[in-house]
């Protein structure tokens, strides 16, 4: 492990191979990918964070796009892996275009799941009610929100999400960072632009049934790259759909050697 100066902790798997980096969503911390990782690690050196805001990371700065950023490329710089092949969900997905344009020194590849700034929009009363959650009922309910299929969600996960929302400043952070998500698109339009006119290598996956970030198919047609599409698969397509979408990801990172 090593951390940058935001406070912002690496945790590596695997010993050798090309630096990947997985960045997790909204809500959501390090450990949203156990059903990836292990497989991942057959690609290269898998290295996870929690984003500032996030698990055990304190919010940098006011939650914007650009605070987040900043906190991945410090870590990226502190730590020398870089470049680095992005995967990543949601509001990672924002995080590493915008560091991709911001940065492009640091990235190798992308590939972005159900990402927020591609889609048509994030869900108003999920970024509203999330980090409200005051029992577990209610962060069950939310969470069920996320899949096709409500069994998926254990008590672990609802557990874990009402510890990092009664953290200190937890709630706090996610609705700041909530603020930001809600004009996204805007936020995000710029490097989208630089991406999509650029030979860096991208793929987007996405879960048809997505409710919190349905999919757009003209903006990820102006995106450009590969694409991987699942029927019946909502918010969560690495945990709901991990066989396939593990598959499909080490097939791009051996296309990426």
């Amino acid at each position: 492990m090593s951390a940058a100066a935001n406070s912002a902790v690496f945790h590596a798997a695997g010993t050798s191979g090309s630096a990947i980096l997985l960045i997790h969503g909204f809500g959501a911390d390090r450990l949203s990918w156990l059903a990836n990782q292990q497989q991942l690690s057959a690609a290269g050196r898998i290295y996870t964070l929690d984003l500032p805001g996030h698990g055990e990371t304190p919010l940098a700065g006011g939650g914007r796009l650009e605070d987040l950023v900043r906190a991945v490329a410090e870590a990226i710089d502190a730590s020398q892996i870089g470049p680095v092949h992005i995967i990543a969900h949601s509001l990672g997905g924002a995080v590493a275009i915008a560091l991709a344009a911001m940065r492009p020194d640091l990235v190798r590849s992308l590939a972005l799941i159900a990402c927020a700034g591609l889609g048509q929009g994030v869900n108003e009363s999920f970024l509203f009610e999330y980090p409200r959650c005051a029992s577990a009922v209610e962060a069950e309910a939310m969470l069920r929100r996320l899949v096709s299929r409500p069994r998926l969600i254990n008590r672990y996960m609802v557990a874990r999400v009402l510890e990092q929302l009664n953290s200190p400043g937890g709630r706090e952070a996610l609705i700041a960072i909530a603020n930001e998500l809600r004009q996204i698109e805007s936020v995000i339009e710029p490097s989208l632009q630089a991406l999509a006119a650029s030979p860096l290598p991208r793929l987007a996956i996405w879960g048809a049934a997505d409710a919190i970030v349905p999919l757009d198919e003209e903006r990820l047609s102006d995106f450009g790259g590969e694409r991987l599409i699942l029927p019946d698969v909502a918010h969560l397509p690495h945990i709901e759909a991990s066989r396939a979408v593990n598959e499909r990801l080490l097939d791009w990172l051996t296309a990426q050697s």
